[in-house]
């Protein structure tokens, strides 16, 4: 039986790769909420796949369309939703600042080798990494995230864990965090 009813949006954050887009479908199916994902609703808008928009305009372009679109779920949608974001997104002080005032954040933990294992497997649709070698440009982005992702409400940790048992996680964290998040 779940408790948590409240009708903040709950976003999740965390590096490519940690399960986000798949745990927020699941999460959001459970929680009988609406998802999004944020780069899809990006590469929806624009008409070109993330790869194509780093590759014609540049990452500041698409971190530009997915301010745009975080923005407008969270000020103009007060209603059951989960939000997956893109891997740099709660980097932005503004869009950070907006998740974490309006919303329940969520960080997705994953380990340097758990990123690694899901990455390797296909790095063609993750633009951060092309040109670069996949362990040390990785390494890098967890360098510089993870001082960002602990500014999350909550820390969940997806090493070696299954979709349900991450879902029963976060879900307990919520219930029992009710009163300090709603």
């Amino acid at each position: 039986m779940i408790n948590f009813h409240s009708k903040k949006i709950i976003v999740l954050t965390g590096m490519m790769g940690s399960g986000k887009s798949t745990i927020g479908k699941n999460l959001a199916l459970k929680l009988r909420r609406e998802f999004i994902d944020s780069d899809i609703e990006v590469s929806k808008a624009s008409a070109l796949s993330t790869s194509e928009i780093f590759d014609k305009f540049g990452e500041e372009y698409f971190r530009s369309g997915e301010k745009k679109i975080i923005k407008k779920y969270i000020s103009e949608r007060n209603e059951n939703l989960v939000l997956s974001t893109g891997g740099g997104a709660f980097l932005n002080k503004e869009l950070r600042d907006l998740i974490n005032n309006k919303s329940i954040s969520i960080w997705l933990n994953a380990s340097y080798n758990t990123l690694y294992k899901r990455l390797n497997k296909n790095t063609k649709n993750r633009p951060l990494f092309h040109g670069h070698e996949l362990k040390i440009k990785l390494q890098e982005l967890i360098e510089k995230r993870t001082k960002y992702y602990k500014l999350a409400h909550f820390e969940i940790d997806v090493n070696g864990l299954h979709i349900t048992e991450i879902i029963d996680n976060i879900i307990k964290q919520l219930e029992n965090n009710y009163n300090e998040i709603c």
